[in-house]
Protein backbone atom coordinates (compact mmCIF):
# COMPACT_ATOMS: atom_id res chain seq x y z
CA UNK A 1 0.00 0.00 0.00
CA UNK A 2 1.39 3.39 -0.99
CA UNK A 3 1.28 6.36 1.35
CA UNK A 4 -1.60 8.74 0.62
CA UNK A 5 0.60 11.85 0.45
CA UNK A 6 2.60 10.87 -2.68
CA UNK A 7 -0.59 9.54 -4.22
CA UNK A 8 -2.46 12.79 -3.63
CA UNK A 9 0.44 14.92 -4.86
CA UNK A 10 0.78 12.81 -8.01
CA UNK A 11 -2.95 12.97 -8.72
CA UNK A 12 -3.17 16.73 -8.09
CA UNK A 13 -0.15 17.33 -10.34
CA UNK A 14 -1.64 15.12 -13.05
CA UNK A 15 -5.00 16.86 -12.82
CA UNK A 16 -3.45 20.34 -12.88
CA UNK A 17 -1.17 19.45 -15.79
CA UNK A 18 -3.91 17.83 -17.85
CA UNK A 19 -6.33 20.67 -17.19
CA UNK A 20 -3.85 23.37 -18.12
CA UNK A 21 -2.59 21.60 -21.26
CA UNK A 22 -6.12 20.67 -22.35
CA UNK A 23 -7.40 24.18 -21.75
CA UNK A 24 -4.59 25.64 -23.87
CA UNK A 25 -4.98 22.94 -26.56
CA UNK A 26 -8.68 23.73 -26.93
CA UNK A 27 -7.81 27.36 -27.68
CA UNK A 28 -8.24 28.83 -24.21
CA UNK A 29 -4.73 30.18 -23.79
CA UNK A 30 -2.85 30.47 -20.52
CA UNK A 31 -2.29 33.29 -18.04
CA UNK A 32 1.05 34.10 -16.46
CA UNK A 33 2.91 30.95 -15.38
CA UNK A 34 3.55 32.28 -11.86
CA UNK A 35 -0.20 32.37 -11.25
CA UNK A 36 -0.69 28.87 -12.68
CA UNK A 37 2.03 27.36 -10.49
CA UNK A 38 0.20 28.47 -7.36
CA UNK A 39 -3.52 28.48 -8.12
CA UNK A 40 -4.09 25.46 -10.37
CA UNK A 41 -2.35 22.78 -8.23
CA UNK A 42 -4.15 24.03 -5.10
CA UNK A 43 -7.55 23.81 -6.76
CA UNK A 44 -6.73 20.50 -8.43
CA UNK A 45 -5.47 19.09 -5.14
CA UNK A 46 -8.69 20.03 -3.38
CA UNK A 47 -10.89 18.35 -5.98
CA UNK A 48 -8.69 15.26 -6.23
CA UNK A 49 -8.82 14.91 -2.43
CA UNK A 50 -12.61 15.13 -2.58
CA UNK A 51 -12.76 12.63 -5.44
CA UNK A 52 -10.62 10.11 -3.52
CA UNK A 53 -13.13 10.16 -0.66
CA UNK A 54 -16.22 9.66 -2.80
CA UNK A 55 -17.78 6.25 -3.22
CA UNK A 56 -18.29 4.84 -6.68
CA UNK A 57 -17.20 5.90 -10.15
CA UNK A 58 -20.20 8.16 -10.83
CA UNK A 59 -19.59 10.28 -7.73
CA UNK A 60 -15.85 10.44 -8.53
CA UNK A 61 -16.54 11.66 -12.08
CA UNK A 62 -19.10 14.17 -10.75
CA UNK A 63 -16.60 15.67 -8.28
CA UNK A 64 -13.84 15.75 -10.90
CA UNK A 65 -16.25 17.32 -13.42
CA UNK A 66 -17.06 20.06 -10.91
CA UNK A 67 -13.33 20.51 -10.41
CA UNK A 68 -12.79 20.88 -14.15
CA UNK A 69 -15.55 23.49 -14.27
CA UNK A 70 -13.93 25.46 -11.42
CA UNK A 71 -10.47 25.14 -12.99
CA UNK A 72 -11.80 26.20 -16.41
CA UNK A 73 -13.56 29.21 -14.89
CA UNK A 74 -10.40 30.11 -12.97
CA UNK A 75 -8.21 29.88 -16.07
CA UNK A 76 -10.74 31.89 -18.07
CA UNK A 77 -10.90 34.56 -15.35
CA UNK A 78 -7.11 34.83 -15.12
CA UNK A 79 -6.66 35.17 -18.88
CA UNK A 80 -8.75 36.98 -21.43
CA UNK A 81 -9.66 34.14 -23.74
CA UNK A 82 -10.00 34.60 -27.46
CA UNK A 83 -13.10 33.24 -29.16
CA UNK A 84 -12.93 29.48 -28.60
CA UNK A 85 -14.91 26.54 -29.82
CA UNK A 86 -17.10 25.71 -26.83
CA UNK A 87 -17.67 22.15 -28.02
CA UNK A 88 -13.91 21.51 -28.29
CA UNK A 89 -13.33 23.05 -24.85
CA UNK A 90 -16.10 20.95 -23.29
CA UNK A 91 -14.80 17.83 -25.02
CA UNK A 92 -11.26 18.37 -23.76
CA UNK A 93 -12.41 18.96 -20.19
CA UNK A 94 -14.64 15.85 -20.29
CA UNK A 95 -11.69 13.81 -21.59
CA UNK A 96 -9.43 15.16 -18.84
CA UNK A 97 -12.08 14.35 -16.23
CA UNK A 98 -12.28 10.74 -17.43
CA UNK A 99 -8.47 10.36 -17.55
CA UNK A 100 -8.16 11.71 -14.00
CA UNK A 101 -10.95 9.37 -12.80
CA UNK A 102 -9.10 6.38 -14.28
CA UNK A 103 -5.88 7.63 -12.67
CA UNK A 104 -7.61 7.78 -9.28
CA UNK A 105 -8.83 4.20 -9.69
CA UNK A 106 -5.33 2.96 -10.49
CA UNK A 107 -3.23 5.47 -8.54
CA UNK A 108 -1.81 3.02 -6.01
CA UNK A 109 -0.42 0.76 -8.71
CA UNK A 110 0.95 3.71 -10.70
CA UNK A 111 2.63 5.37 -7.73
CA UNK A 112 4.13 2.03 -6.64
CA UNK A 113 5.50 1.51 -10.17
CA UNK A 114 7.04 5.00 -10.25
CA UNK A 115 8.52 4.47 -6.78
CA UNK A 116 10.05 1.14 -7.88
CA UNK A 117 11.63 2.81 -10.92
CA UNK A 118 13.01 5.64 -8.78
CA UNK A 119 14.47 3.15 -6.29
CA UNK A 120 16.34 1.49 -9.15
CA UNK A 121 17.57 4.73 -10.69
CA UNK A 122 18.46 6.87 -7.68
CA UNK A 123 21.64 6.06 -5.78
CA UNK A 124 21.28 4.31 -2.48
CA UNK A 125 22.88 5.49 0.70
CA UNK A 126 25.67 3.15 1.58
CA UNK A 127 26.18 2.89 5.30
CA UNK A 128 29.77 2.38 6.31
CA UNK A 129 30.50 -0.70 8.39
CA UNK A 130 30.83 -0.23 12.12
CA UNK A 131 34.37 0.22 13.42
CA UNK A 132 35.59 -2.95 15.09
CA UNK A 133 38.99 -1.58 16.16
CA UNK A 134 40.52 1.84 16.86
CA UNK A 135 41.67 3.87 13.90
CA UNK A 136 45.36 3.74 13.05
CA UNK A 137 47.34 6.78 14.21
CA UNK A 138 50.90 7.83 13.61
CA UNK A 139 53.12 8.20 16.65
CA UNK A 140 54.28 11.67 17.62
CA UNK A 141 57.94 11.55 18.68
CA UNK A 142 59.13 13.26 21.83
CA UNK A 143 60.89 16.60 21.31
CA UNK A 144 64.16 15.36 22.84
CA UNK A 145 64.69 12.71 20.10
CA UNK A 146 67.09 13.33 17.27
CA UNK A 147 65.58 14.28 13.92
CA UNK A 148 66.83 11.07 12.31
CA UNK A 149 65.24 8.84 14.97
CA UNK A 150 61.99 10.88 14.97
CA UNK A 151 61.72 10.46 11.18
CA UNK A 152 62.16 6.69 11.47
CA UNK A 153 59.40 6.52 14.08
CA UNK A 154 56.90 8.55 12.04
CA UNK A 155 57.32 6.51 8.83
CA UNK A 156 56.99 3.17 10.55
CA UNK A 157 54.17 0.85 9.55
CA UNK A 158 51.27 1.78 11.82
CA UNK A 159 49.56 -1.58 11.36
CA UNK A 160 52.47 -3.37 12.97
CA UNK A 161 51.87 -4.39 16.53
CA UNK A 162 53.06 -6.88 19.06
CA UNK A 163 53.03 -10.51 17.96
CA UNK A 164 49.84 -12.43 18.57
CA UNK A 165 50.52 -15.62 20.51
CA UNK A 166 48.22 -18.35 19.45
Amino acid sequence: MVSSRPRGVALAALSALLTTIGHAAAGGGLPDVSVLVVVVPLLAGAFVALAERTRGPVATVAVLGAGQLVLHTTLAALHTMPAVNDVAMLGVHVLITLITAVAIRHADVAVAAVAAVLRRVLPRRITPPAADRPLATRPVPAPDLSARRARRLTVADVRRGPPVWG
